[in-house]
């Protein structure tokens, strides 16, 4: 009997990203290779610079371990399970109560009023925020950043059933978070472009979402014009330079590949060595993933006349060993802005206010 909340216990902390990444990299050291992992000599990738590239064609698998799924059609569209969207309402409590936190911490005012959250997917955090006293939460996302990511082109009908999909969705997170029916407003928004009422939030909070906006310094400018005069907005993602920041479809067999290879060699790369994913991963690499790094995303805040509270990268020290001399050199010269310090961010949480 004693085992069952034990492992109750390892699951909700598991469901806490830096935790859970922290714990992946700790057993990566710890353990020896399996024999289904190809030893890090197994092959080679020549870019145009002429740098060799040995491949780990198991790292994929350690950073990313659900990647199969994105190229199966049938699992990418498949809903998640009772069971997922229970485990999602118990992460989405850590996550309300860390976003409350750091606003209070830098603001010295809790979050409270009218919140936005922006890329909500099934609302799970929305429904933990719309239990707060004093607060009214709006949801907002986008269907076609699903889609996007699926094998296929993506179709205007297909969009449309997504729409109905995360409707469904949300319905059952509802009942997982134990909310009260319409205890959140659900909108299909494109934050860059919002067709929200300006200047009527108190808060915008995000998780995992900065990092895939096309236009990260026009979602910035767009969310000072939602916020009213003293409203905050919030945000936790996981960054394009991270070691895992390619997400499913476009972590590469060596590390930092995906910022390593500029746009070309990153084709080659796909066409060359997963041929049968090369559409999909490209349309996701284009579309969903922009390249902002900590000094882009000072330029964006700044540039939106939002003021700075906090900016929090989340290190992670397990990773320097693998930054060897030429990883940083290498993705300069696509990126020039790149740091050290975008490489070892895991993720980033930022605080920011429109001024009063």
């Amino acid at each position: 009997m004693w085992k069952r909340p034990i492992k109750a216990a390892v699951h909700v902390g598991l469901d806490q990203p830096r935790l859970r990444a922290f714990v992946e990299a700790d057993l990566k050291t710890r353990r020896p290779p399996r024999p289904d992992e190809t030893p890090s000599d197994d092959g080679m990738f020549v870019d145009r610079h002429g740098v060799s590239h040995p491949l780990d064609l198991g790292l994929r698998d350690r950073l990313k371990p659900e990647w199969r799924s994105m190229l199966d059609p049938e699992a990418a569209s498949r809903p998640p399970s009772d069971q997922v969207l229970r485990r999602r309402a118990r992460k989405a409590v850590g996550s309300a109560r860390e976003a409350s936190t750091a606003v209070g911490a830098a603001t010295g005012a809790p979050l409270a009023g009218r919140i936005l959250e922006v890329g909500c997917y099934d609302g799970a955090v929305a429904f933990q925020l719309a239990k707060r006293g004093n607060t009214e939460v709006v949801a907002s996302d986008m269907a076609r950043y699903y889609v996007v990511q699926r094998p296929g082109e993506p179709e205007d009908a297909e969009i449309a059933r997504q729409q109905d999909a995360l409707a469904a969705i949300r319905e059952r997170a509802r009942v997982a978070a134990g909310a009260p029916a319409g205890a959140v407003r659900f909108v299909e928004d494109d934050i860059v472009s919002s067709a929200l009422e300006p200047d009527t939030f108190d808060g915008i909070v995000s998780f995992e979402v900065l990092e895939h906006l096309q236009r990260p310094a026009a979602a910035f400018a767009a969310m000072r014009g939602l916020l009213r005069p003293g409203g905050v907005a919030y945000h936790d993602y996981n960054p394009f330079f991270s070691l895992n920041g390619g997400h499913s479809l476009c972590t590469l067999d060596f590390p930092w590949g995906h910022a390593r290879l500029d746009h070309g060699d990153f084709e080659r790369y796909m066409d060359e060595r997963r041929p049968d994913a090369a559409v999909q991963t490209l349309r996701f690499y284009d579309e969903s993933l922009n390249r902002m790094t900590l000094a882009d995303l000072r330029g964006a805040i700044e540039g939106a006349g939002l003021e700075t509270l906090a900016i929090v990268p989340w290190s992670d020290r397990s990773l320097v060993p693998l930054l060897t001399p030429d990883v940083l050199p290498e993705i300069r010269r696509t990126y020039q802005t790149a740091t050290i310090e975008d490489l070892l961010a895991t993720f980033v949480s930022v605080v920011v206010r429109r001024p009063a």
